[in-house]
């Protein structure tokens, strides 16, 4: 039986916490005046119950802000204003979690017509290595015959450096849902969180199990509360076969591995093997004149799922051909409202530019069955 000694053991064990504790790549918390994701908020007017408030001037408006990073599932907010009329322009936010709005400093929004634009506000969560903060702007907003609506965003990221198997990338770790946590994987890639990497050309990506850099693939795994992510080359790594329409110059996909761009050749690229939503394609040409056109389809229905599966090709149908969808709306005195829009293959909405630019909105023409009444006009965009 071969014998080690005491210290040699020791050294082993260090050597060992060592290793693991390199594969730990730690972050730094920023933030900003701007929101990096959005996540709209239901309003109600009826109090929260248990929730002690502070002495309010208007009858006031209530949210919950759901998050897994509280105990109780989440923190409440008030909403009230400093005059009896006009907007709302004082927040309460239970920012320690306390179940109380008394104690809460109110903050000042700034204002406009219909807007109120809440700065950054702190909330503080008990972390296993003491206290993590989170920051959230909000947007208060009322259109004249409207109910009051609420968006907030994250106004916190992680970013650093780095080490993707020698390469060294900065990257930004972003709560892409806004529930105060930076590790969600979902189907749905708006339920996702997300990743930026310097130098990528697709400017943010959803995360997954698996990130691209430099056209090689990593594992990566984020920290609930963001503060390291853990990164390693993908061995081993089963491929299967994709196939769209040749004249589809760019095509994303996003599954459980992840966010995937691919130039198909011919028609063709691999990806990981697994489960992905289409997230978009593009078509790229030009007219007679030389003018650059692109045509992109996106917002995609769940429908438009498929399988990649290891050594087989998935075929799928998108691109080409795209229909134009007119819609007619019958309003009160005698109205008519028209609205056109390009629908794709899979149902999913089309983007046309030319040059970087939207074109010309099509013209509609409306006459009578026997010719007396003309009448053209030209679709807005939006």
């Amino acid at each position: 039986m071969m014998k080690f000694s005491k210290s040699l053991i020791l050294a082993g064990i260090f050597l060992a916490a060592s290793a693991l504790a390199q594969s730990e790549q730690w972050l730094e918390y920023h933030t900003g005046t701007e929101g990096r994701a959005y996540h709209p908020f239901q309003l109600t007017t009826n109090p929260p119950p248990g929730i002690v408030l502070p002495k309010l001037n208007a009858p006031p408006f209530f949210a919950r802000w759901l998050t897994p990073m509280d105990a109780s599932g989440g923190r409440w907010m008030c909403f009230d204003r400093t005059r009896k009329s006009g907007p709302y322009d004082r927040l309460y936010l239970d920012s320690n979690g306390n179940g109380r709005l008394d104690d809460e400093t109110p903050v000042p929004a700034r204002l406009d017509s219909f807007n109120s634009y809440f700065p950054p506000v702190a909330v503080v969560f008990k972390g296993g290595d003491g206290p993590v903060s989170y920051h959230l702007v909000f947007r208060f907003y009322k259109y004249e015959n409207s109910p009051a609506q609420l968006l907030a965003s994250s106004a916190g990221w992680y970013e650093g450096v780095v080490n993707f198997g020698g390469l060294k990338k900065r990257i930004q770790l972003i709560d892409g849902n806004v529930n105060g946590t930076f590790n969600d994987l979902a189907q749905n890639p708006y339920d996702s969180d997300r990743i930026q990497v310097a130098g990528d050309k697709t400017s943010e990506r959803f995360l997954g199990k698996m990130l691209e850099v430099e056209g090689k693939l990593f594992r990566i795994e984020a920290a609930r509360d963001g503060a390291f992510v853990k990164v390693q080359n993908a061995e081993r790594v089963l491929l299967g076969g994709v196939r769209v329409p040749e004249t589809v110059s760019e095509f994303t996909a996003f599954g459980e591995n992840g966010q995937f761009v691919r130039k198909p050749a011919n028609g063709e690229f691999t990806l990981p093997a697994g489960k992905y939503q289409v997230f978009r394609w593009t078509i790229n040409r030009k007219d007679e004149k030389g003018a650059a056109w692109t045509m992109s389809g996106y917002n995609f229905p769940k429908t438009a799922g498929f399988e990649v599966a290891a050594g087989k090709t998935a075929a799928l149908e998108i691109g080409e051909p795209v229909q134009a969808v007119l819609k007619v709306d019958e309003r009160s005195g005698r109205q008519l409202a028209f609205s056109l829009s390009f629908e794709g293959r899979q149902k999913e909405a089309i983007e046309m530019m030319r040059g970087g630019q939207r074109p010309p909105g099509p013209k509609l023409m409306l006459a009578s069955a026997n010719g007396t009444l003309c009448y053209t006009n030209t679709f807005e965009f939006g």
